[in-house]
């Protein structure tokens, strides 16, 4: 087993790949809060205002998840910086 050291986390990375994954997320959870489950205000909007609200929750959902997780990771590189990163124990798995 060899041990491996997580130094750094490339925020460029971060930015290509966690805007879809939250988007998907904020889309179910859109459809759940204003569709299937609709909160009371929600409940008494239209169609349409219903559509717009959600996909405002869509766009802001995922803009302020991706700013959490972007600082998260710059603040985890300024740690690691500091006093080291995580060790992982990794395993060679054979096919």
């Amino acid at each position: 087993m060899a041990l491996q050291e997580i130094k750094k986390i490339n925020i460029v990375s971060i930015l290509k790949n966690i805007p879809i994954v939250f988007a998907a997320l904020g889309i179910v959870i859109g459809i759940f809060t204003f569709f299937l489950f609709p909160t009371e205000i929600a409940r008494n909007l239209s169609i349409g205002a219903r559509l717009l609200s959600w996909l405002i929750f869509v766009v802001l959902y995922t803009a302020i998840m991706v700013v959490g997780i972007v600082l998260i990771s710059w603040l985890y590189n300024v740690v690691v910086a500091k006093l080291g990163g995580i060790t992982v124990e990794l395993e060679q798995k054979e096919t």
